[in-house]
């Protein structure tokens, strides 16, 4: 009588990642995404427009987005987990940060002449397609 022997590859069996890391991949992947968004969009901004404020601009309104972005994903998470949700100083001083800084961003559209308007939509707008990109790419491989 023989006995087989089985040896386990250690890299063929994958480890299934948690839902709360997965979360965490997604939104790592999103911001990755959109900064590669807006470092093209810059760099297209400078070589065909050859303007600095217009560059400037999307690449500022973009930042704003992914820290806006990052604070909503944080006060999410933190209200709605399950159990016991935790509403608390924290998550009402970060909403109001949010709010700031977003109340910051249209007070410098309106003061500073040099911000293009175009461009600042153009950055607010990286987040988005990021995240439709990623959210395609999440459904046809599963988030790997």
């Amino acid at each position: 009588m023989t006995i087989a022997t089985m040896t386990i590859d250690s890299h063929s069996s994958r480890r299934e990642p948690v839902p709360a890391e997965r979360d965490r991949i997604f939104g790592r992947r999103v911001v990755r995404t959109t900064w590669v968004l807006l470092a093209t969009g810059a760099i297209c901004e400078l070589i065909l427009r050859k303007s600095v404020p217009g560059a400037l601009s999307l690449t500022v309104a973009g930042g704003v987005a992914i820290i806006n972005f990052r604070w909503l994903e944080a006060v999410l998470s933190r209200v709605l987990q399950p159990g016991k949700p935790q509403f608390d100083g924290r998550s009402v001083l970060t909403i109001a940060a949010r709010f700031a800084l977003l109340g910051g961003l249209l007070a410098a559209l309106l003061l500073v002449p040099a911000v293009d308007f175009v461009a600042v939509a153009l950055g607010f707008s990286a987040l988005v397609v990021a995240l439709i990109i990623e959210g395609i790419r999440w459904g046809r491989v599963g988030g790997d």
